[in-house]
């Protein structure tokens, strides 16, 4: 049986290929961005079809997309929040990507992504993704 820090800890690894990463969710597992509404991204995504096809769209926009500097927050047996950041270069904007996220992450009882609900700083994604930086940041 594992534990929510090494299914975090595999996911992290796992990013960069969107089917094996995706694979670790539940049926009914979602992954949710909350404040990237604000930036017109959709924030949630639910079951492994559909976070596949999230994380794809971001490892195209972010080719060398690779965690680090990870670091366990707090966890037990089904759950873990920790801090990771990501260094990288949107290549459709040729801007740098850096970006520290907390994720929160919560496992069911076969191991498998329940929940993994994470947070960043919008400005830096805004600058990096969107075509025209900040710029393009909805004003309502």
């Amino acid at each position: 049986m594992k534990t929510a820090k090494d299914v975090l800890l595999e996911f992290l690894d796992a990013f960069p290929i969107p089917a094996k990463a995706a694979a670790l969710f539940a049926e009914d597992g979602t992954l949710e961005i909350p404040y990237l509404e604000s930036v017109n991204i959709q924030p949630r995504a639910e079951g492994p079809r559909e976070i596949e096809k999230f994380l794809a769209t971001l490892i195209a926009m972010v080719p060398g997309w690779k965690f680090s500097n990870i670091k366990i927050l707090m966890e037990d047996k089904n759950q873990v929040f920790a801090e990771y950041e990501v260094h990288a270069v949107a290549t459709h904007t040729n801007r740098k990507y850096d970006q520290l996220f907390f994720g929160r992450l919560v496992t069911d009882e076969h191991d498998k992504i329940k929940l993994l609900r994470e947070a960043q700083n919008l400005l830096n994604t805004a600058r990096a993704l969107l075509k025209n930086s900040i710029d393009d940041i909805p004003r309502e």
